[in-house]
This record gives C-alpha cells, sequence and structure tokens, in this order.
C-alpha cells in the first residue's frame, strides 16, 4: 500500500476531493481506495493546524489548488515545506473546475512549481462535486505510486504519533511492520508499551505493514501522557539524541535564520537552538530528545513570523564535541563533503571506531571488520591503535624503570580509547608487536619469571613454590611483594605467595568439606602442603570466611556455606 498526503491552501476542496476519490469521509485521518491496478492508496488528510505532522512522515503529496481561488498564501507555504522536505513524488490538482475556468489557476501553479522539487508533478483537473476528472486522477495516482520505492517491511519501527484518544494512538508507519503483543518505546520518555490492537484501513489486524496509516491500542501508558509529536519505535534499534548536525536548504532569503526556532520532524515540533557551523551546515540543540537517523528530512520554522525558513537533512546523530580550537571549522568542511549514505563501513572509516549498537541506531549497515566487544574498529585505524599501543607502552617503560607496567586507565588516555576495556583485548591482538597483558598491567617482551610464577600458579593454585625455586627463577622478596603491591600476587607468610583468586578457589573447595574439619583435610582437598594451609586458613579466620572452634578444628561460617 501507498501512503500520499494532501497539501494545500484551506478550503481549496481538499476534504471533499477526498471524499469523492475515495467514497468515504476520512476517518483517524486519512480514506484509502483501490486505484485499477487494483493497489492501495491511503490519503492523509489532516486539519489545516496538523498538516506538516501529515506531509512530514511521508514521500508523495498532492497539492490541491482551488480553480475559483487560485494560487493563495497557504499554497505557497505548504509547497515551500514540501520542497525543503525534498519531496519530489506527486500530483498537481486543480479542483473545483465546475466553478471557475482551471487554466489560469492550473498556469500559476505551474509557474509557482518551477524550480522546486515538485516541479516535474503531473496536473491533473478535477471536480470534486461532479466527480469530473476523477477517473483521470485514479490513473494518476497509480501512474505515481508507479515512481515510488517499495516500503521495507523489514525495517525497525518508528511510529510518529498524529492523534491520541485515551489508549489509542495513530500515526503513519511508513517502513516495517507492527504486531499485536510487540513492544514499543515510546519517544523521549523511554517507557515501554505493548501493543493490544491495531486497526488500519478500518479493519482489526493482527499486523500491519508499511506504508500505512495504524490506530494501535498500547498498555503499559498514561493517556494523558500521550500526544502528538511522541513516536512509537522498536527496541533496541534508535537512540533518543538532542544533538545533530544536520544539512540546510534555505528558504528565507532575508538571510540566515534566528538561532531559536522550531524543528519539525515526523509529528514531533521541538523548539531548536541553532548553530551555524558553515555555509548551509548547522548544529541542532534540541529541547527534547528524538529518535532520529541519518537521512533523516525536517523543517526549521520560525514562530515569531509564521514561516519555514529552512529544510533540514540529518547527518549526524552522535557528532563529536566542538569545543576544542578550530574544530568547528574542520566540521564544517566534513559535513559539507559529506553524502547521505547508510553504508557502515563508510561511517566507520569516517570515525576510526564506532559501537555496533550506534551503526544500527544511525539507519547504517553492520560491515565486517575488526571488533572487540561491542567496538568496530576502521581497519587501517586498528593497526594504527596496535602501533601506538606499543609506542605508549614502551614510551611509560622508559619513564617509570622501577615499576615499568602500564596501568590500563594509563593507556587508554594515552591513546584516546573510549573505553578503557578495550584496552585488554587491543593488548592481545598487539601480542605479535610484544604487548603483553601482565597482571592488568601492559608490559613489553618475553614471558619473564614473574609471568612463568603466575602462569605456574594457574595451573596448580596451592603449590607456592619454595625458596629454591624462587631463587632459581630470579625472583627475589623485593621483586615478589612490588608484584603484591599491584595486585598481581598475594602473600600467605615469608616466601608464601600465589594468586588472588586462589582465595575464591579455596572458599569453593571448603563448601565441599564436612561442616567442620581440620587442617590436614584442608590440606589434602587443595592439593597442598602445611606450610601453605596454615597461613591461608589464618587469612580466612581473618576475612571471616572460616572460624576456629579448638586446636583442631574449623567451620565456615554461617551463611558462607552454600
Amino acid at each position: 500500500m501507498w501512503v500520499i498526503a494532501t497539501a494545500g491552501h484551506a478550503d481549496h476542496g481538499k476534504s471533499t476531493l477526498v471524499e469523492r476519490l475515495t467514497g468515504m469521509t476520512p476517518t483517524l485521518g486519512s480514506a484509502w481506495t483501490k486505484l485499477p491496478s487494483g493497489r492501495m492508496v491511503e490519503l492523509v488528510d489532516l486539519p489545516a493546524a496538523a498538516t506538516l505532522a501529515g506531509i512530514c512522515p511521508v514521500s508523495a503529496v498532492l497539492l490541491v489548488v482551488a480553480a475559483d481561488s487560485g494560487w493563495m498564501p497557504q499554497s505557497s507555504e505548504h509547497l515551500a515545506a514540501l520542497h525543503a522536505l525534498g519531496i519530489r513524488q506527486g500530483l498537481l490538482v486543480i479542483t473545483r473546475s465546475d466553478l471557475a475556468d482551471p487554466l489560469p489557476a492550473l498556469r500559476r501553479a505551474r509557474a509557482e512549481l518551477a524550480g522546486t522539487s515538485l516541479a516535474e508533478a503531473e496536473p491533473v483537473v478535477v471536480s470534486g462535486l461532479t466527480g469530473d476528472g476523477i477517473a483521470e486522477l485514479r490513473h494518476a495516482l497509480d501512474r505515481l505510486a508507479d515512481r515510488m520505492p517499495l516500503p521495507d517491511p523489514t525495517a525497525a519501527v518508528r511510529l510518529w504519533v498524529d492523534e491520541t484518544a485515551g489508549t489509542v494512538v495513530t500515526g503513519t508507519l511508513p517502513v516495517g511492520t507492527l504486531h499485536t503483543g510487540d513492544e514499543l518505546v515510546v519517544a523521549p520518555t523511554g517507557r515501554r508499551v505493548r501493543i493490544e490492537s491495531l486497526e488500519s484501513l478500518g479493519q482489526p489486524m493482527t499486523a500491519v505493514a508499511g506504508a500505512g496509516r495504524v490506530a494501535m491500542k498500547v498498555d503499559g501508558i498514561n493517556p494523558r501522557r500521550m500526544r502528538r509529536g511522541q513516536a512509537l519505535v522498536a527496541l533496541n534499534s534508535w537512540r533518543f539524541v538532542s544533538v545533530i548536525d544536520v544539512r540546510l536548504k534555505m528558504l528565507d532569503k532575508s538571510g540566515m535564520p534566528a538561532r531559536e526556532l522550531v524543528l519539525h520532524i515526523g509529528s514531533a515540533g521541538i523548539p531548536a537552538h541553532v548553530r551555524h557551523l558553515g555555509p548551509s551546515v548547522a548544529r541542532l540543540t534540541l529541547r527534547s530528545p528524538l529518535p532520529l537517523r541519518i537521512g533523516d528530512s525536517g523543517l526549521l520554522h520560525d514562530p515569531q513570523r509564521h514561516l519555514v525558513v529552512a529544510g533540514v537533512t540529518v547527518l549526524d546523530i552522535l557528532p563529536p564535541d566542538l569545543r576544542l580550537g578550530g574544530a568547528m571549522v574542520e566540521r564544517a568542511v566534513d559535513l559539507s563533503k559529506r553524502d547521505i549514505t547508510t553504508d557502515g563501513m563508510q561511517e566507520l572509516r569516517r570515525r576510526g571506531m564506532v559501537r555496533r549498537s550506534d551503526l544500527v541506531a544511525m539507519g547504517c549497515t553492520v560491515p565486517r571488520a575488526p571488533s572487540v566487544g561491542e567496538w568496530l574498529f576502521d581497519p587501517d585505524r586498528f593497526q594504527k591503535l596496535r602501533q601506538s599501543l606499543l609506542e605508549a607502552v614502551r614510551e611509560y617503560a622508559a619513564r617509570h624503570p622501577e615499576d615499568p607496567a602500564m596501568p590500563k586507565p594509563v593507556a587508554a588516555q594515552v591513546l584516546g580509547l573510549p573505553d578503557r576495556r578495550l584496552v585488554e583485548p587491543l593488548a592481545r591482538a598487539s601480542r605479535g608487536l610484544g604487548v603483553r597483558m601482565l597482571g592488568g598491567r601492559l608490559v613489553l617482551g618475553p614471558r619473564d619469571a614473574l609471568e612463568k610464577l603466575i602462569d605456574d600458579l594457574a595451573m596448580e593454585p596451592f603449590a607456592a613454590p619454595e625458596q629454591p625455586r624462587l631463587g632459581e627463577l630470579g625472583l627475589t622478596a623485593k621483586r615478589l611483594n612490588a608484584a603484591v603491591a599491584r595486585g598481581m600476587l598475594i602473600r600467605l607468610a615469608d616466601g608464601v605467595y600465589l594468586r588472588p583468586d586462589a582465595i575464591d578457589l579455596a572458599k569453593a573447595v571448603l563448601t565441599e568439606l564436612p561442616e567442620t574439619f581440620t587442617v590436614a583435610q584442608v590440606r589434602t582437598a587443595l592439593r597442598t602442603s602445611r606450610r601453605v594451609a596454615v597461613p591461608l586458613l589464618e587469612l580466612l579466620d581473618a576475612r571471616g570466611v572460616t572460624e576456629r572452634l579448638d586446636a583442631s578444628q574449623r567451620r565456615l561460617r554461617k551463611g558462607r556455606r552454600s
């Protein structure tokens, strides 16, 4: 099905035309009919005050001009809005041909459309009263539908609400599919709701695919808080953003628009602070966040002058900070060259690194690329990061010879990583360059004696090496105590060292022993010596894990045994 909005000056016969064409009074802001080809078309005919809410979510329009009134101021306003939105698909319909010669109105309208996005709109002359020309209009709608792209039923749902009545909300679904029982998120509140029932084309439905007008009853919202301009969106597919970078299509010939305007996008009208970055590009800061994607189109309206001053196309929903010197000029140059694309690899190359979920929220494809958890990396950037990590660790070791292991937070800061959790997997990817993790820090070179000890203890957690072995490895008390200070080892007694995770491992083993147990039983269960078992139990006593009952018996404290 195809959805087409009506536009034009008030009282030019739009509603009469829709009723004659469809044989019905618009219900929930729309009426529908079957075309000669057999396909359905739905016409959105909202009140004049809500015209922008009706035309912003659609991609085709019937621009209506009355033969007896001719071109009027609101005709110009609506055409300006349609041109700013970049709507190219439409019909020019001259109505009331029974009341006046339609030729003058047609000539004037064609002249007004020249040079706009609707310059090629096919003209049709009709009379809503007598029905003359309605058959030709139906064929023209079929030809218009031939030029319109097919909506994607698998796309992420975003339904802009333009009418509410209790828990029933109505809006235009451009793409995607809704099902009864689906969970959606209300933008901008973030509240989850569930679809109880659906209605489309006047009939109850269990599923509705875009494009189409949809009325749905939802569970989980306060009816008094739902209003025009909100949106219902699919889970985990959108970001609600309040700072966006846009391209401007200026309509106001008097110069650059005011700093405080209203952004109309979807059915929303949100106050926006406009910061001009350069010719035809700007940053908008919205009073309330919206679910937006790259390529979304909207309008900037000046409420003081009641004038649409510019069209906007969203270029970036997650723009960078511009507080650094020279950043604004560089950003303006970058934005001015930018194409509207959903190519995720192109976006990844531009950013260097980006979360997978952010690419989805932008509306971009997710490319195959080097990844670390949720983060994707441009291949060139990833190789540069590996090299930068090597250089950073080397420089840190040179500046701190007494403690050359570089902490992860320092590495994240030096490399400009957005998340310190990226350091460890990046280090693993850099092993071929000689970078390694040691006790949560980064070091260079082959495995040293301390790493060998830690690896040995990973295999036998309670087999603390004795002094001859420590001497063989060249591990002095000073070196071992430094490892304890960095959290790489724990010291139970003089010359007795274990890995920190040995404590939790011991707790798990003790829960399998009888309710009371001896040092000998613990020594056997842990496969260790009395030299290790005794100070380990004393440490567990001090930490409140175990308690001593007499000279030989202990037990787990209450609540420690599962």
